[in-house]
């Protein structure tokens, strides 16, 4: 185990410790010194460990929605002394974004150029479980007008929602070790090549905007024929006409965070080069091979199975 795998776990820390200050601190304050704590960590674990900490960017959104309000509308959106309940709330909508629709997750990091090396769906649904039943007990203790102690108030509303995230960081730093060591810790990385006419289409990304790459790539975890469906999905954003991506290539590499990842590498065969709706540029082979400098590190080893598939394509499809 090394920091890399760690800061998974320490992404929970600036959610944990804003709601523990909460209690303690001016509540507007506490919130805006939570966000700045998870934007600053947000960015340093994008920028330096080039990965996407999802509960980062849960602590982001989350808290940063409740900062907004109490800035901007004071107590009208949230009322005096419920700001704990309100925080837990935001941060479980957007739990339930994320575990919903996960391609809005997937979207953004591809967007940034970054892998995601880690799944959070375990933690995100014990997140969802445990705060919709904290949530609608409050709320039934409410409506029944319940006159309970100081003890039993500050237990409710206080402890458990900051236990909730303890446990889902106990969980996660045990799941890290217990991967480590039993080597489950594979994520399947779907790469997506568009060809045409012998060509290969390859664009530069936000975060090597020098290095040029295959334009299309996503994470996830699950079998190979979800991996097939989840780049069936993904070209019919970016094509004109209804082609299908085939799967050429599978093997294992090792990315920057530790993780040993699936590698599926999918040729996406297009009958013109007007077909894709992306920035980008077709590369003759023999072009590609001069200038090998120009191409991030991660195609290398990939070029020689994109060369003979597109020719291959181009001879006996077209």
């Amino acid at each position: 185990m090394n920091l890399r795998n760690k800061i998974v776990s320490i992404g929970l820390l600036p959610i944990i410790i804003t709601l523990i200050g909460l209690h303690f601190f001016h509540n507007t304050e506490m919130l805006g010194a939570g966000l700045l704590l998870s934007i600053i960590m947000l960015t340093y674990n994008i920028t330096r460990m080039k990965d996407l900490n999802f509960f980062l960017l849960l602590g982001t959104l989350g808290i940063g929605t409740c900062f907004i309000l109490r800035l901007f509308w004071g107590y009208k959106y949230v009322p005096l002394n419920t700001i704990t309940p309100t925080l837990e709330f935001s941060l479980m909508v957007f739990a339930f974004i994320y575990y919903t629709a996960p391609e809005l997750y997937n979207g953004m990091v591809n967007k940034l150029g970054i892998r995601n090396c880690f799944s959070y769906k375990l933690e995100t649904k014990i997140i969802i479980i445990l705060s919709s039943i904290h949530l609608i007990l409050l709320y039934i203790i409410k409506t029944l007008n319940h006159d309970w102690s100081p003890e039993g108030r500050f237990f409710m509303i206080n402890i458990i929602p900051v236990s909730i995230y303890i446990i889902c960081l106990i969980l996660n730093t045990i799941g890290i070790h217990i991967a480590a060591k039993i080597d489950l810790s594979r994520h399947n990385i779907i790469r997506i090549a568009p060809i045409c006419n012998g060509k290969l289409f390859l664009s530069q990304k936000s975060l090597t905007p020098e290095l040029l790459d295959i334009p299309i790539e996503g994470g996830m975890d699950g079998t190979i024929e979800d991996g097939k469906k989840y780049a069936l999905k993904a070209v019919k954003k970016i094509t004109l006409n209804n082609v299908q991506p085939r799967l050429i290539l599978h093997y294992n590499n090792e990315c920057s965070c530790g993780a040993c990842n699936d590698i599926l590498l999918f040729i996406l065969p297009l009958k013109t080069e007007k077909d894709i709706m992306l920035d980008g540029k077709f590369f003759n082979f023999e072009d590609i091979e001069k200038n090998t400098h120009l191409l991030n590190p991660s195609i290398k080893k990939e070029l020689e199975h994109l060369r003979n598939a597109a020719s291959l394509w181009k001879d006996f499809y077209l």
